[in-house]
This record gives structure tokens, C-alpha cells and sequence, in this order.
């Protein structure tokens, strides 16, 4: 049967936590014995790192528990600084949300959903390269590009094989279009035909 240690209460004012250990000589928690030890007293340090804290939590943590299945942390501070919060850093959302308890929910769900998107796609276009029809190994490929303003949805992906993909990342042929792939499959079916002929 387990057996419950009693864990006394942190005296700092308002603050409901527990000292960290059972048999302990000191009277606060550990994030009010950092903040004596940092700053010699238990508020917090004018124009301090942790200004999240100093921020409405009311509005902070709506905010995140509202976007965090949508935007990942360097977006909800882009969108913090957006409002006027200035002085938000990443780190200060993520420190706001594992305590709001939503740990690694974030970047699970937004894999999840990209995951998703990339089976769907193949679902739709067929599960071998649109180009030049392998299909012992393929990939999604985003034709307007992520970093261009392009989304991560079915519309904007491609599915191929990693040899059309790297022609097609390292600017060898360009596709900026779905309207565009059956006129640039045979393109590149044409050019492969005339390898293998060569060789042989």
C-alpha cells in the first residue's frame, strides 16, 4: 500500500504549492526560493526575464489554451507580440503552458495533422510519383513552397519519388501548379525513355 508523505505548505503569500521535500528546513516552494535567491525577496525582478508571469494570466492562458492545437509556441509569441506584449519569448509561452498542463500537446498534434495531410494526399493522387510513376519509395513535396506562403494542405502537395522530389527542390524543373504535373510527367518520362535508350 502506498504511503502519502505530507508535504508542507510554501508561506509565501497566496501561493498553494509545497515545499519540495518532506524534512526541509525552508518555509517556500522552489519557484519562491529562486525568486529569494535571484532577487532577494519573493516578488518578482523588475523588467525580469519571466515576464510572461508579470502579463494577465487570464488573457495568456486563454490565449495559448485557445491557439495551442493550431500554432506552435514561436507563434503564439509572434501573435503575443502582435497585441503589445513585446517582451514575450518563446519560452515564456512554453513555461506558460506546462503549467497550464498542456505538455508536448502542441507539436503531437501538429505532426499528427501534417502526418494526416501528406496520407490523404496519397489517398487522392495514388501512391506512386506523379511524374515518372516509381513507386517503391515516395514522398509529398509542397509546390508553393512552406517558406513562399505555401500551406500544408492536399492542394499544394505533389507525390513523388525522392528523385523527382530532389530535381524538383534543387530548382532542376519547376512545378507551380497541380495544372502543371501531367505536362511535366511527360517531360520527364520523355528524358528517362531516352536514357535507358542510350544505354541500351
Amino acid at each position: 500500500m502506498l504511503k502519502y508523505t505530507y508535504m508542507p505548505k510554501c508561506k509565501a503569500p497566496n501561493c498553494n504549492k509545497s515545499t519540495r521535500f518532506e524534512n526541509t528546513s525552508h518555509k517556500y516552494c522552489v519557484m519562491h526560493l529562486a525568486r529569494l535567491k535571484r532577487n532577494g525577496h519573493l516578488g518578482l525582478k523588475e523588467n525580469a526575464w519571466q515576464i510572461i508571469e508579470i502579463l494577465p494570466h487570464k488573457f495568456i492562458d486563454d490565449f495559448i489554451l485557445k491557439n495551442c492545437s493550431k500554432m506552435i509556441d514561436s507563434e503564439i509569441t509572434e501573435h503575443l507580440k502582435k497585441k503589445g506584449y513585446k517582451k514575450a519569448e518563446t519560452h515564456h509561452v512554453k513555461y506558460r503552458r506546462r503549467k497550464l498542463g498542456v505538455k508536448k500537446y502542441l507539436y503531437g498534434e501538429i505532426k499528427k495533422h501534417r502526418a494526416w495531410i501528406r496520407e490523404q494526399a496519397i489517398k487522392k493522387y495514388g501512391s506512386i510519383c506523379e511524374l515518372c510513376g516509381y513507386n517503391l519509395r515516395i514522398e509529398t513535396h509542397h509546390i508553393i513552397p512552406r517558406h513562399k506562403g505555401g500551406n500544408h494542405e492536399i492542394e499544394n502537395l505533389a507525390v513523388l519519388c525522392s528523385n523527382c522530389h530532389a530535381l524538383l527542390t534543387g530548382d532542376e524543373f519547376k512545378l507551380n501548379d497541380r495544372k502543371e504535373i501531367k505536362k511535366l510527367s511527360k517531360k520527364i518520362k520523355k528524358l528517362i525513355k531516352s536514357a535507358y535508350s542510350y544505354l541500351g
